[in-house]
């Protein structure tokens, strides 16, 4: 985790400096798929400890064809761009925030962690927007944004150190559920993946018929640094129209049998 940490006071230290940052533009160069150099990136939201953690793939952003930022700057330092996103939840649905935003995002994630049972939830959806937010850990595997994650673009293992710092953030805490959102973790991963059980499955619809299309999740074990890691792959979370609160729900279960 120490790693990370670095990585990000580096980063935003450059980006402060420069109003960009150069591994950022590397990136895009190197794979051909945009991602924005002269954006704020982000690497998590929520607690770096979390017994919970959630992997996507990038920041979604509009893609930004300046050279550098542009404006003055959202924070003043790193400590305070940390703090924004250790406590994300706070900042934009606390008792405190002036409760402007409800982002679908953030609810989709509140149905899909319910059956988990590791976040206790009420009847109170700002509270629960803020505890999904701060009381699990989100990742990113490439901190940069962009309007899309060009999967067709990635060539060979350019994104091996970012897979890296993933990981490596990972294994630094004890964790309960690790779960990795998308079919492309599959190519991402296969350097570290030991073992791997797929999964197809009907799921009912909010309306109680069954939907026509399969959703599928996988269990995996990741081999990194000497450690395992036990986690899983819900394949089918970015599906539209899907029943979040059945597919996590199902997720759960087999993620537990």
């Amino acid at each position: 985790m120490k790693n990370l940490i670095n990585i990000i006071r580096n980063d935003i230290d450059e980006f402060h400096l420069n109003r960009k940052i150069t591994r950022a533009k590397e990136l895009s160069e190197q794979t051909g798929m945009h991602v924005n150099h002269n954006e704020y990136p982000a690497y998590f939201f929520g607690d770096l400890q979390a017994k919970f953690v959630l992997v996507h793939l990038n920041p979604k952003q509009q893609d930004n064809p300046s050279d550098s930022y542009k404006g003055s700057f959202k924070f003043d330092n790193f400590d305070e761009y940390f703090k924004f996103h250790r406590y994300y939840g706070k900042t934009h649905y606390g008792e405190h925030s002036d409760k402007s935003l409800k982002s679908p995002f953030d609810l989709k994630q509140i149905r899909f962690i319910k059956p988990f049972n590791v976040i206790e939830f009420d009847d109170n959806e700002y509270l629960n927007l803020e505890k999904v937010m701060d009381n699990k850990l989100q990742l990113e595997l490439l901190p940069f944004g962009s309007s899309k994650f060009e999967t067709a673009l990635i060539k060979g293992d350019s994104l091996n150190p970012y897979v890296e710092t993933l990981l490596d953030t990972i294994i630094s805490q004890e964790r309960e559920y690790v779960i990795f959102c998308g079919k492309v973790f599959e190519s991402l991963l296969k350097n570290y993946i030991v073992s791997k059980k797929d999964y197809e499955f009907k799921l009912p619809k909010v309306d109680g018929s069954v939907a026509k299309n399969n959703s599928s999740f996988s269990k995996i074990v990741i081999s990194f640094n000497g450690s395992e890691i036990s986690a899983g792959m819900a394949k089918s979370f970015a599906q539209q129209g899907l029943n979040m609160s059945e597919y996590g729900k199902k997720c759960c279960q087999l993620y537990n049998q």
